[in-house]
């Protein structure tokens, strides 16, 4: 059965590699589900008997951790491999733990966001079980630090994902400090199995739990029913963790204390009784699931080879292969944007870039106009440059500030009609990407990520020139533009009144001063709809 075991592992190494994802096969793996500080870590180690997960406050694990143990009894010295590095075989496992942070800032940043995307870690061991495990992030309420407001929302997503899996194994991880019928592990696991037909409970930290009756009954399953059984463990503390005490002493230390203080229960609690049970269930579910996994594999092997003889012929020359593809995606790429793809039977990226440009930039640009208050904000500044002594005339000083105070409301919605163009930049990348590299999975998605680190430097640079654009403007006021000066006459003849001699001094200036306002912004608006798609483009 071991080599049943193995050939599932392989079909996940395989399926991973071609972009399929595990959902499609629904393979048979145990996958670990307890909340933050139940002790999950120390309970995986203890199994693989070797300190290889990165530990740490708030969301340590935040990707799927795929961990295949494999026992071959040739191997003198413990030793691990990352799918992502096949070849790469570490002995030392304070390797492996920074390969892991490594691997995960690198998909998920450095703050403590998770993702769905998996790392599969192989170890091969000549004392290890043939077992797949699924290490997965811990259940959390609230979100700490930099984690995502819907850090909740993300976790249980994540975690219903794997526990759906009518094959997958749940191994409910429950501290034995709290109480178990409060369990937020098994709580989710009853979601997906509500007659607990595929969950197994751990409950770690046995040692600091009373030795009472009550307690007693929860590690008999006489207070809590599970069919597949509840398993008490102890788990390293922090400072044997700090003392570098070896994971072989503390399962030494485990067996002891269940033989000295629960005697008549200790055969079936420990680590060593999980593994076997874990085993033992994990082989009876392959071989209740082998006829329907074989009937889709084989479904998938032929989806595989229609896909395959898609691709065409083998590459002879890569490199060529490659420079050309690159050619070939740059020409596209143009051709989508100043619509020279003559062969398109739809609407190019150009044209709803172009459509972007028009909507929303223009409308976004359009739409800002003087305050309803103009007129009491003229009013307001005449009096304050004027100081204590009547005005006898209108200081540039009163438009200039206010000119200045409405190039501010600027800035939001062009940044926002920027976003909105490089969203639509972006949604032609993946497109033109999609068609060029369908063959080249792999390389598309190199591809891609390069473009989108362009594409953000781009946008970066598009926001920094409309800023410093808008601060020029502020910084000088040109009420010598040639659009400002043609007008300026007009302006003035439309708000002269009949009735002229009855407006004060300050009501005849308030209305000329709204006016050129409404002129200038309006100049403001055409110059910033010509430069802000060129700053995109």
């Amino acid at each position: 059965m071991d080599n049943f075991l193995e050939i599932i592992n392989d079909l996940q190494d395989v399926f991973s590699t071609v972009g399929v994802s595990s959902d499609t096969l629904n393979l048979p793996q145990i996958v670990v589900v307890g909340s933050q500080s139940t002790g999950k870590s120390s309970v995986l180690e203890s199994i693989v008997r070797q300190d290889f997960l990165p530990r740490g406050t708030g969301i340590v694990t935040r990707r799927p951790l795929i961990i295949q143990l494999t026992q071959d009894i040739t191997v003198e010295t413990p030793k691990a491999s990352f799918l992502h590095e096949p070849d790469v075989w570490h002995t030392d496992f304070d390797e492996v733990s920074n390969e892991i942070i490594r691997n995960t800032d690198q998909v998920c940043g450095k703050n403590k966001g998770i993702s769905s995307e998996p790392i599969t870690i192989k170890v091969v061991d000549a004392n290890l079980p043939t077992l797949t495990l699924v290490d997965l992030p811990g259940i959390t309420k609230i979100a700490i630090g930099d984690q995502p407001e819907d850090i909740e929302e993300q976790t249980y997503s994540l975690i219903k994902k794997y526990i759906e899996n009518p094959n997958s194994i749940i191994l409910a991880i429950s501290p034995g400090n709290s109480d178990i019928a409060n369990s937020e592990s098994l709580k989710l696991a009853r979601t997906v199995d509500p007659d607990g037909d595929r969950t197994i409970a751990v409950i770690t930290k046995v040692d600091l739990m009373e030795r009472t009756k009550e307690n007693l009954d929860v590690l008999q399953g006489k207070t809590l029913p599970i069919k597949l059984g509840i398993i008490g463990v102890i788990n390293r503390n922090q400072l044997q963790i700090e003392q570098e005490v070896t994971v072989e002493s503390c399962l030494e230390m485990e067996a002891h204390y269940f033989k000295n203080f629960y005697h008549s229960i200790a055969s079936e609690h420990g680590t060593q009784y999980l593994i076997q049970r874990l085993c033992t269930i994990l082989m009876g579910h392959v071989k209740n699931c082998l006829p329907d996994l074989i009937k889709r594999v084989t479904e998938e092997k032929i989806v595989q080879h229609e896909i395959l003889n898609s691709l065409g012929p083998k590459v002879d020359d890569p490199k060529l292969t490659l420079a050309e593809h690159i050619r070939i995606y740059v020409e596209w790429f143009k051709g989508e944007i100043y619509g020279t793809n003559r062969s398109c039977q739809r609407n190019t990226g150009g044209k709803e870039l172009r459509a972007v440009f028009e909507q929303e930039i223009e409308e976004a640009i359009d739409n800002i106009n003087l305050p309803d208050d103009i007129e009491s904000k003229i009013e307001v500044e005449i009096q304050n440059a004027s100081g204590s002594k009547p005005p006898l005339f209108t200081p540039n000083i009163v438009f200039d500030n206010l000119a200045c105070e409405i190039l501010k409301e600027f800035r939001p919605p062009v940044k926002r009609a920027i976003k909105k163009g490089a969203e639509k930049l972006s949604d032609i990348i993946a497109s033109v990407g999609k068609d060029v590299f369908r063959k080249f999975p792999n390389l598309k998605k190199e591809v891609h990520q390069i473009a989108m680190n362009l594409l953000i430097k781009k946008q970066y640079e598009a926001d920094e020139f409309i800023d410093n654009y808008l601060k020029l403007e502020e910084c000088y006021i040109n009420t010598n533009h040639r659009l400002f000066t043609i007008n300026r006459s007009k302006v003035e003849e439309e708000n002269k009144d009949e009735d002229q001699e009855e407006l004060s001094f300050e009501e005849r200036n308030i209305r000329v001063i709204e006016g050129f306002l409404d002129l200038y912004i309006g100049i403001i608006k055409y110059q910033l709809m010509d430069i802000v798609p060129k700053a995109l483009i």
